[in-house]
């Protein structure tokens, strides 16, 4: 390991034990709110006194806590007091812009030296608020938060006690109501019990009293010359009413999402099944037709996810091997050095001008793509394979090379493949169906996802998961091969499963051992054949096994593999491809909304 690898490493490691060391102290201490309990008591000329006990579980070590109460202009906050269960403590009152900061320090011991640790501590903290209640011309109106947006911890469970001066003709609702777990009047008292109410979300009470419970002048109380109770009522059955239509919609797009996840085998079941075939034999003794290799690699080419009709690096490389075969390309291990003697060790291929130029008319366009790019690395007549490799990681000769294995790919297509002579093999309609259902379904999973995951309405979290479950679907279905929904054509299930039997045949050595190739020329097919197929190695092996040696060495292809020509041929064009493609308040002294009401605020540790 060098220094640079060295300080790398060490820098790496540094990281890792810094962030475990991060995140171990992190966890070191937490708290949580199992409980806050709550009493309102209203009176008679518009003050609220309000009593809360905070019960809070302190892991770690922590000096205190907090409670921000928001106060707007002309509320007023007043006779706070703080007294502790389970620690000592001491406040102080800090004035902040848009509320008051209560900060409680606790303390292990009556010294007041120490913090605490491990404690289970009860805060009560009173205090009387001025200007809240509203007085309207026809009600009095309560619009609290019992648990406000600002608290650090989810709430486990509220407990809340409403004082009025009496229950008679008094109307109220809770908002969002799907945190309430029951309310029922007590006599003149209000109770209320709420759960789990998250961190950043709001708990309210909104109550209507007749106006003659309080005094006809209530000078500690907000008068508004206006009448309240049916824009009130408005607000809140509005209010309701989209909690519905959101929670009836979150849950119809929650099934809708799961019955669409039967759409794959619908589009399975009517375009991807396989058409039955008389077809009944175990493996193919001989090439099944005499088509070029890179069509059979189009077609039949290695590889799962195999897309039909589209030739790979397999066939480029297998179009190279059969013009070696048909001699239009010839092998040679190396030229003479220049004092006219040895040999050196690289792979060179010579192309054979003559026969090409007598045979121009009949090659393929796809042929003529790559002895045009050989052509390209010739120098005093031949070819060197390992320069090719070196000149390929250039960027600029690596796009040249990614034109040509384009335009021999689509010589291939025009030649062999159109749309309509595809048809006559495999079918792509239900792939393309397939596809674009996991393009609609990512789009509108993700869609959904986002809109679900900061929502707090009970149907959200069905959609939420719904949307989860339509995502993985979407993207599995964009990834399936071509071969699952597609389908192929009667002629075209036949012709792919004679030349698959045909690559079972020439990869078992048993089989090839009992029925053997009846030439040299036969091997060297087989071999053009398996290099298309993505089994040349296979071939290779069984050549050496049950070929003698001396007819071995009459093979171009098979001495183009055995002098590594097959490996550097690979390497170079891999290279070549390689390197060419890297809530809101309605206002104060009005009709609050929804959400809008005093109170809340929130509180934490430190």
């Amino acid at each position: 390991m060098d220094k640079k690898d060295y300080f790398i490493s060490i820098t790496l490691i540094s990281i890792l034990i810094l962030s475990f060391t991060g995140l171990s102290f992190a966890a070191d201490r937490s708290y949580s709110i199992p409980s806050m309990n709550m009493d309102l008591f209203l009176q008679n000329d518009g003050t609220i006194h309000v009593k809360e006990t905070i019960h809070y579980s302190f892991s770690g070590t922590y000096n205190g806590v907090y409670r921000d109460i928001p106060v707007k202009n002309g509320q007023i906050l007043q006779n706070v007091q703080v007294s502790t269960q389970g620690a000592y403590s001491k406040f102080q009152l800090i004035n902040q812009s848009s509320n008051q900061q209560v900060k409680i320090y606790l303390y292990s011991d009556a010294a007041k030296s120490s913090p605490i640790t491990d404690k289970e501590v009860d805060v009560t903290i009173e205090y009387d608020l001025l200007h809240v209640l509203k007085f309207y011309n026809d009600i009095t109106e309560l619009h609290y938060k019992l648990v406000g947006e600002g608290w650090e911890e989810p709430i486990g469970q509220i407990n809340a006690k409403i004082h009025v001066p009496s229950s008679e003709g008094v109307k109220y609702w809770l908002n969002p109501p799907y945190y309430a777990k029951s309310s029922s009047w007590q006599g003149n008292t209000l109770e209320i019990t709420g759960e789990n109410v998250p961190s950043g979300q709001y708990f309210e009470l909104r109550m209507v009293i007749p106006k003659n419970q309080f005094a006809a002048n209530p000078t500690n109380g907000l008068i508004l010359n206006q009448d309240g109770l049916s824009q009130i009522e408005q607000i809140q059955n509005d209010y309701q009413n989209q909690l519905n239509f959101k929670n009836t919609l979150f849950t119809i797009v929650a099934v809708l999402m799961i019955l669409s996840l039967f759409i794959p085998v619908i589009i399975y079941l009517l375009y991807g099944r396989e058409p039955k075939i008389d077809y009944k034999a175990e493996y193919e003794r001989d090439a099944p037709t005499d088509d070029p290799p890179a069509l059979v690699n189009a077609i039949c080419g290695p590889g799962f996810s195999k897309k039909i009709g589209e030739p790979d690096m397999d066939g480029f490389k297998a179009t190279i091997m059969d013009l070696i075969d048909r001699k239009y390309l010839i092998m040679e291990h190396a030229p003479p050095t220049k004092e006219g003697f040895g040999l050196d060790d690289s792979m060179y291929l010579r192309l054979n001008v003559k026969k090409i130029k007598k045979d121009k008319p009949t090659l393929e366009h796809f042929e003529n793509d790559i002895i045009h790019f050989l052509r390209q690395f010739e120098e005093n007549g031949l070819i060197s394979l390992d320069q090719i490799s070196a000149d390929l990681s250039d960027p600029e000769n690596a796009k040249s090379f990614r034109d040509t294995y384009n335009n021999w790919k689509d010589d291939i297509k025009a030649r062999f493949l159109t749309d309509d002579q595809l048809k006559k093999i495999f079918l792509k309609k239900g792939d393309s169906y397939l596809k674009i259902y996991g393009v609609m379904g990512f789009i509108v999973a993700v869609v959904v996802f986002f809109l679900t995951v900061v929502s707090i309405l009970p149907a959200a979290k069905y959609a939420f998961t719904a949307s989860i479950i339509l995502g993985v679907a979407s993207i599995i279905s964009l990834t399936l091969p071509q071969k699952i929904a597609g389908q192929w054509t009667t002629y075209g299930e036949e012709y792919d499963a004679k030349w698959h039997n045909f690559k079972k045949y020439i990869k078992d050595f048993s089989l090839i051992k009992e029925y053997p190739p009846e030439s040299v020329t036969i091997w060297n097919k087989y071999l053009v054949y398996a290099t298309a197929l993505g089994a040349a190695d296979a071939v290779k092996k069984a050549m050496e096994l049950y070929v003698p040696q001396d007819q071995l060495e009459t093979s171009d292809i098979y001495m183009f593999h055995y002098y590594g020509g097959y490996v550097v041929l690979n390497s170079a064009l891999n290279t070549g491809m390689t390197t060419a493609s890297t809530g809101s308040d309605s206002g104060f002294g009005g009709v609050g909304g929804v959400g809008g009401g005093f109170g809340g605020g929130g509180g934490g540790a430190f």
